[in-house]
Formats: C-alpha cells, sequence, structure tokens
C-alpha cells in the first residue's frame, strides 16, 4: 500500500471502535484445591514406600532362612578366607602381589585359593573378616575354609551391604526412569505426578526383584553390586555428568568386573550425539577412577630381593600350601614415583596460567590467537624457562627413567596449554587425566605392580575356559547341549575355507587374503558377535538421547542382556544385570515392562536350578522348609519336584530370552510411538 491511499485514523475514531473482549475464563482456582491433591499424593506416595522398604527388609530375611539348606556356601566360604587373609599379617595389599602367578588350570582343583576378586570386592571381604575376628573369632587351627558359619548374626554385615546397595539401585531406577520420561513429555500436557508413578514402579520392581533378592540373599553372592552404579551411571550421564558418570563406572568395575563389557557404550553414546567433550570426559573419569582405586598398587612396591624369596617358595609349593606369612613383606611408597605426578600437576596448572599471563593483546582483528601467542616474544621466554626446568629436573632420580620422566612433564604442559584454546572450565579434567596417566605409567618408568589387574580382570577372564558356567541358558549353552559344539571355548568349532584358494575372485590388489583354512573357536565366534552388538547398542543409546525419547530406557538395558545372551563364559546369574536395569522400562510402556519382569523370572529360575543341583542332597530339607511355610502349597518332597521341572527347561528358556533380546535390540532403534506423532 502506497502513501496516497493509506488510511488516517483520527484519535475520536480510535476510541469509539469496539474492541472484542475474550470470555472471562473466571476466577482462578483456589491454591488449596492444589496443593492438598498434591499433599494428599506425597503423603501416599510416602507411606508406600515406607510400607515396601519395611516389608522387603522382612522379606529378604525370610529368603535368607528359607533357603538355608540349599545355600551355595563355597562362595560365601571362599569370600570370607580371602577376607581373613587380607586382614591378617600378609595384609590387604600384597595378596594379589602374592597370587600373580595364578595359572587357568587352578580352576578344576576347587581347594586351590585362586583369587579372581576386584580391589573393591576383595576389600568388602576384608572388612567383613575384621569384623567376624572381634565378634565371631576363629578357633584357633581352624582352616580359612571352615570359618564361616551359616546362621544369619554371621553373615550379617555382608546382608546389610547387599541390601544398602539394592536400595541405591531402586533409588536411581526412580531417578533415571523419571527423568526419561519427563524428558520424553516435552511438549505434552501432564499431571504433577507424571513420572512420578513409573519410577516408584521401576524401583518398587528393583526392590522386590525375585532374581536379586535370590542372587542377594539365598545364594547369597555380590553380583547385584554391579546394578546401582551402572545405573547410577546411566542417571549421570543422561544429565551431562559425564565425568562424574566415568567415576561411577570404576566404582562398578572394581566391585563386578563384568561391568567392563558393557562400558564402551559411554564412549559410544555421546558420540553419536556429536558430543565429543562428554566421552573425553568420562574417559577422564573412568580413568581417574580406575588409576585412584589401584593407586596403592602403583605407588608401592615389595623390595625386590624379598619378593624373589617368596617367589622362590612358590616356585615348589603347591597353591593351598602357601605359608600365611609368606608375603609379611613391607610396602615401600614409591618417593620418586608421586613427586613426579606431583610435578606433573605443578606443571599443567603453572604453564596455562603463565600462557594467560603474557597472553599478548590481540592487536589485529584478522590476526588468530594462536599467531599472537607464537609471536610473542614472552611466550617462547616462559617455553624456554619450562625447557630449562626439565632439564634441570631432579637429577637425584635413576637416569634409566629419565627419557620417561621428560615426555611425562613437556605432554602435561602441552595438554594443560592445550585448555586456552577451548574452555578454563575443563582445566580439571586435565589434571584428572594426568594423575591416571601418571599413575598408570608407574608400571613401566618405576616400581608400579599390575598383580592387581592380572588376578581381578586377567585371570577371572580365563579360568573358567567353557562355553557355559552352570545352567546358563543363553545361545553357547544351545550350541554347546542341543547342536554338539565343543564344552571348552578355545575349542575349533569350525573352520572357514581358504578365500584365496575358493573364490579368486575375491582377490583384491594389496589385501592378503587368508591362503589357508581359518580355525575358529566358539570365543572367537560369539565373542565377536557381542562386540558387534555391543557398538550398535551403543549407537542406539545415541540414537535415542538425541531424539529426548523415553525409549532410551529400554536401549540401556539392551547391552546387559545382550552381556548374558551371547559372549562364552558365562555364568547363570549374569542375567540379573540386564533384568535390573529393564526394571526402568516401565517409563517406556506397560509391555516392556512385563518382558523385564520376564527376564527377572527367567533368571529367578536359573539361580534356583543352580542352587537346587549344588545341594541335591539337602532338597528333602529345603522342601520340609517350604512346607512348614506354606502347608496348603508345598509337600516336603517339593524341592525334588521342583528341581525336576525346572531343570527341564534348561538350556531351552535361551529361546525366550532371544525373543526378548531381539525386542529389546530393535526398539533401541525405533522411536517411541510419542515420538513418532511428533515427527
Amino acid at each position: 500500500m502506497d502513501s496516497t491511499s493509506a488510511t488516517t485514523i483520527l484519535p475520536a475514531e480510535v476510541e469509539s471502535t469496539p474492541v472484542a473482549i475474550a470470555p472471562s475464563a473466571g476466577p482462578p482456582p483456589q491454591r488449596w484445591k492444589i496443593l492438598v491433591p498434591r499433599i494428599l499424593g506425597w503423603a501416599v506416595i510416602a507411606i508406600l514406600v515406607w510400607t515396601a522398604g519395611v516389608e522387603g527388609l522382612h522379606l529378604r530375611r525370610w529368603v535368607f532362612e528359607i533357603s538355608d539348606a540349599i545355600r551355595f556356601n563355597d562362595d560365601d566360604a571362599r569370600g570370607l578366607m580371602w577376607g581373613l587373609i587380607a586382614s591378617g599379617p600378609e595384609g590387604f595389599l600384597n595378596q594379589y602381589d602374592k597370587m600373580q602367578p595364578e595359572v587357568p588350570e587352578w580352576q578344576d582343583q576347587l581347594w586351590v585359593p585362586w583369587l579372581d576378586y576386584s580391589p573393591l570386592r576383595l576389600l568388602v571381604m576384608r572388612q567383613w573378616a575384621a569384623w567376624v575376628r572381634v565378634h565371631h573369632p576363629p578357633e584357633p587351627g581352624t582352616p580359612l575354609m571352615d570359618v564361616w558359619q551359616r546362621p544369619y548374626p554371621f553373615n550379617e554385615p555382608v546382608m546389610l551391604f547387599n541390601t544398602t546397595l539394592e536400595a541405591f539401585s531402586a533409588v536411581c531406577a526412580f531417578f533415571l526412569t523419571r527423568l526419561w520420561v519427563l524428558r520424553g513429555s516435552r511438549g505434552e500436557k501432564y499431571s504433577h505426578f507424571h513420572g512420578t508413578w513409573q519410577g516408584i514402579v521401576a524401583a518398587m520392581v528393583i526392590w522386590f526383584s525375585p532374581d536379586i533378592i535370590i542372587s542377594a540373599h539365598a545364594w547369597f553372592q555380590w553380583d547385584t553390586w554391579a546394578i546401582p552404579w551402572y545405573l547410577c551411571a546411566c542417571l549421570l550421564a543422561s544429565l551431562d555428568w559425564w565425568f562424574a558418570a566415568g567415576l561411577a563406572v570404576a566404582i562398578g568395575v572394581n566391585l563386578k568386573g563384568q561391568m567392563m563389557s558393557v562400558a564402551p557404550i559411554f564412549i559410544i553414546w555421546p558420540l553419536v550425539q556429536g558430543r565429543f567433550g562428554g566421552s573425553l570426559r568420562w574417559i577422564c573419569g573412568m580413568a581417574f577412577g580406575m588409576a585412584m582405586i589401584a593407586s596403592p598398587w602403583l605407588i608401592s612396591y615389595l623390595l625386590p630381593d624379598l619378593l624373589q624369596k617368596a617367589r622362590d617358595v612358590q616356585t615348589y609349593t603347591a597353591a593351598s600350601e602357601y605359608p600365611f606369612d609368606l608375603f609379611v613383606i613391607p610396602r615401600i611408597l614409591d618417593v620418586p614415583a608421586t613427586i613426579w605426578i606431583a610435578e606433573m600437576l605443578i606443571v599443567s596448572a603453572a604453564v596455562p596460567w603463565l600462557l594467560k599471563v603474557l597472553l599478548p593483546t590481540q592487536t589485529s582483528p584478522s590476526e588468530s590467537r594462536l599467531k599472537a601467542i607464537l609471536h610473542s616474544r614472552r611466550t617462547w621466554v616462559a617455553v624456554a624457562a619450562i625447557l630449562l626446568m626439565a632439564t634441570a629436573y631432579w637429577p637425584w632420580l635413576l637416569k634409566v627413567n629419565r627419557a620417561g620422566w621428560y615426555f611425562g612433564l613437556l605432554a602435561s604442559a602441552a595438554l594443560a596449554a592445550a585448555v586456552l584454546f577451548f574452555k578454563w572450565k575443563n582445566q580439571p579434567y586435565v589434571w584428572a587425566a594426568i594423575v591416571a596417566g601418571g599413575l598408570f605409567s608407574c608400571v613401566g618408568l618405576f616400581h608400579g605392580t599390575t598383580g592387581w589387574w592380572e588376578c581381578s580382570f586377567h585371570y577371572g577372564s580365563i579360568h573358567w575356559p567353557y562355553m557355559v558356567t552352570g545352567p546358563a541358558s543363553n545361545l553357547p549353552a544351545v550350541f554347546e547341549l542341543r547342536f554338539g559344539w565343543p564344552h571348552r571355548n578355545d575349542e575349533i568349532a569350525f573352520t572357514l575355507p581358504a578365500i584365496a584358494g575358493h573364490w579368486p575372485s575375491f582377490m583384491i590388489k594389496g589385501f592378503d587374503w587368508p591362503a589357508a583354512p581359518v580355525d575358529v573357536t566358539s570365543k572367537m565366534l560369539f565373542n565377536t558377535a557381542y562386540a558387534v552388538m555391543l557398538v550398535l547398542s551403543g549407537i542406539a543409546i545415541g540414537l535415542q538421547a538425541r531424539r529426548n525419547d523415553r525409549r532410551m530406557l529400554v536401549a540401556l538395558a539392551t547391552p546387559w542382556i545382550l552381556f548374558f545372551l551371547i559372549p562364552t563364559q558365562i555364568q547363570e546369574r549374569n542375567l540379573v544385570y540386564g533384568a535390573g536395569a529393564a526394571a526402568c522400562c516401565i517409563g517406556d510402556s506397560v509391555g516392556m515392562a512385563l518382558l523385564g519382569v520376564l527376564l527377572a523370572s527367567f533368571s529367578a529360575i536359573m539361580h534356583i536350578i543352580r542352587l537346587l543341583d549344588w545341594r541335591s542332597s539337602d532338597l528333602d530339607a529345603f522342601g520340609q522348609n517350604l512346607s512348614d511355610a506354606f502347608p496348603h502349597i508345598f509337600s516336603p518332597q517339593s524341592g525334588h519336584t521342583m528341581l525336576q521341572y525346572l531343570q527341564a527347561m534348561h538350556p531351552d528358556m535361551a529361546w525366550g530370552v532371544l525373543v526378548i533380546g531381539m525386542v529389546f535390540f530393535y526398539l533401541s532403534f525405533v522411536p517411541s510411538r510419542r515420538r513418532k506423532r511428533d515427527i
């Protein structure tokens, strides 16, 4: 519209122009009408949580008592034995140095005291044994494997520890479920308690999960220790606290080493989101946590001559006959190593400060910050000062390691200086990475030992070289028991023909195709398949995180289900991890929650098969316990009946676990229905 055609509106006309007034929506609701329902709702929730907590405690005590006849006491006796040794004259730290010469053949001899406990797990056993020495002192001369006793008061510290971690699992499940339900409901209208009821259901499923209760209070074992730390790490990562998530995973790994098998998803998850800093922060947290837990073995050592004398005794002595004072050797603090790590921290803190002080003012708009720093004389003066300090670096230290020390100092300085070109808030992560790298490098540069790794993680991965251990109903069990594959996972399962000889058209210049047949073991096949599926699961988690989809809860449970389903050397109780993580699936749908409950049922059945089969001579006592508790349901022969029917389900339960696992895997990639409507 041009100026000649514009219509001028006078003020009088504006005043006389009728204005449309929206109809009144009525008076705002009174505040008490909003607060009262919320207060009542939270009161009901508080009563429910309190009642569930109390009843859960009673249930755990009842399960412990009624399952006494079929308890898998070898694990309990072995755990207490190692606790007694670790709390004895040899000490906690020396156990890994003593047991480092372990060989896989020891697993065939149950009387050999092999050690596959990770550091924090051994520490818990040590604290339990220290408590036992005070409250239930063993009789002099009693073999350490015979010190363990069946009554509840004797095992109370471990029972309370298990219960505490189960409560922690329920809390983490509540907050993780609620978080992703709310994130997946953005843009929708929902009530005040939206996400809360799903979180409470997830917590209740964890708290009353049959497989968790059987594993931790009937068996009793320590597998449930990994569940809270995995859920905690997932929650922290979802809140973008990646460094803290790495610390949580490190704690979980050092309680149960199986958690390391799913840890890579925390690197893939942020990478798929395009958040490379998240991956780096998680790696820093994981490395820092592992290094700090292992630091007593990295910056202290046993005197070489005394260690060699103990090794000579071990060479000519059976492991079961090691003297209890064989490794009563004082540990020496590695002072040069501690000074070196402290110097790296000083350099990493000083270099950015010097560069910031000496940083020249940018005079030209076109001149980059990097060029401004490089063109400054003050920068080169600071670099020269750093080099001079490194050249004069503690001449009293051993010359053989001088090159490694120089590299550590210069790497710390470069890493800290690089922070200036990114964000200053990343400086603490750099310090954590420097401490972790310095501690781990003490193994090669100073006197750090690797026994803690060899016993905790390496030996644990080789001392059961079988397709499965116990009644684990997974794919390796099906291939062994139904298709006749070898029992040992290191035996040849099949042979691939030579590609170069049979398919010459596949020949590519520059690529060395196998010219001879390739022997494939079941361990190579299944573990490789699991590695591929784990990477895909990590990608699925990242995709769901990018969508802010509540189906993220399904994706987070998938890696643990695949961990039980595919690799070899899996035990029947390892499904408890996947079933525990699947408790949060109520946040996605009731159907997925029911599949999670079904997984927990499968896991509980496998636990029961193992216990009934192991203590088959005590089935009458167990059946009598059930008959006394439920006379209208169970007879004194119920133990034999349960074993007969449940044992027939192994290994074919694997097909049910496979179907559930594939449903989880598929839905890990697919958006939820709510998300599809938004798209």
